[in-house]
């Protein structure tokens, strides 16, 4: 008969620790909610970032293409000059 009164006192404690234990992760659930809310939101906006700068960056990719062609054929002329420079002073 003892054990009776024991049993319902740790199902008691267990009951009132389940209780905190939602009233504390049900906050969290909502700001949880509202984070992946804001995820997309970010998300959205980092995508049409990038739609608009992907113009800009096929341009400056080309740009570089013909930068390093033009550099390519001053550094050949550069060579040319220096072989001759030598030659001639041989």
């Amino acid at each position: 008969m003892r054990s009776v009164p024991v049993w319902w006192i740790v199902v008691g404690v267990v009951a009132l620790a389940l209780v905190i234990l939602v009233a504390a992760v049900v906050p969290l659930l909502r700001r949880l909610g509202r984070l992946l809310k804001v995820q997309k939101v970010l998300q959205r906006r980092v995508m049409e970032a990038q739609r608009r700068l992907a113009p800009a960056l096929a341009a400056l990719q080309q740009r570089s293409v013909e930068l390093q062609t033009t550099l390519q054929t001053t550094q050949e002329r550069a060579a040319i000059l220096q072989a001759r420079r030598g030659q001639s002073s041989d």
